[in-house]
C-alpha cells in the first residue's frame, strides 16, 4: 500500500515522498485512461493524488503539490484482446460478494485491463468507485497459456445512461503471483511480436 513518507514545503509549493508498505522504494508516475497515477513498481499498488490528498492533515492538503517519484520507465504495450470474463466485486478479499459483473477483455498491459461490461447497474456506480473495488476476475475461454483467473482493483468506471446496461471499467491488477505476472508478461510480448512481423 502507498503511504506518504515525508513532505518538505517550498513557498507555497509542498514536495512529496511517498513509500509503499511492501517495501520497495521505487515509485513511478504512470498514465492510464487519462488518470494519474503513483505505482509500486514491486506489488503493483495505486493511487491518485486526490486520495493521497485525502490522507494527508488539513494543513499540508490545501497546498500545490508536487510528488517526487521516477517517470514511468517501463515499457508496457497495450493489446487488444478478445476475452469473455466474469468479475466478483468485493470490497476486500475476505468480504462477501457485493456484486457479479460479465463481459469481454478489450485492452490488456502488464498492470491491468479495461474490460468491456455488458450487464451494469447504475446503483452499483458509488459502491464500485469507492467502496466495493477489490475484484476477482475470471477468464472464461482464455487463449492457450493466458492465466484464467487475476485479481485486482477497479481504477475507473465509465458509461453513458443512454448506453446502460453497457459500461468500460479500467481494472489494475494486484496481489498476482510471480507466476502470473510472468505469463502475462509473456503473453503480451509474443502478442507484440505477432503484431510487429505481420506489419
Amino acid at each position: 500500500m502507498l503511504k506518504i513518507a515525508s513532505y518538505s514545503l517550498r513557498g507555497q509549493v509542498v514536495r512529496v515522498k511517498l513509500k509503499c508498505t511492501c517495501g520497495n522504494g521505487k515509485i513511478f508516475e504512470v498514465q492510464e485512461e487519462g488518470r494519474t497515477f503513483y505505482f509500486c513498481g514491486k506489488c503493483r499498488a495505486r493511487k491518485t493524488l486526490e486520495q493521497l490528498k485525502k490522507e494527508a492533515s488539513t494543513y499540508w492538503r490545501g497546498r500545490d503539490w508536487v510528488i517526487e517519484c521516477e517517470p514511468d520507465q517501463r515499457t508496457q504495450p497495450r493489446i487488444h484482446v478478445d476475452f469473455g470474463t466474469e468479475l466478483t466485486v468485493k470490497a476486500t478479499r475476505y468480504s462477501p460478494t457485493y456484486c457479479v459483473l460479465h463481459g469481454r477483455f478489450v485492452v490488456l498491459s502488464e498492470s491491468g485491463c479495461l474490460v468491456l461490461i455488458e450487464d451494469f447497474n447504475e446503483s452499483y456506480f458509488d459502491e464500485v468507485t469507492s467502496t466495493h473495488r477489490y475484484v476477482e476476475i475470471v477468464v472464461t475461454k482464455p487463449d492457450k497459456d493466458f492465466p484464467s483467473r487475476l485479481t485486482g482493483r477497479i481504477v475507473g468506471v465509465t458509461f453513458r445512461p443512454e448506453q446502460l446496461p453497457k459500461c468500460r471499467i479500467g481494472l489494475a491488477f494486484e496481489n498476482l503471483s510471480e507466476k502470473v505476472i510472468e505469463a502475462l508478461r509473456q503473453y503480451i510480448q509474443e502478442h507484440v511480436r505477432q503484431t510487429s512481423s505481420e506489419s
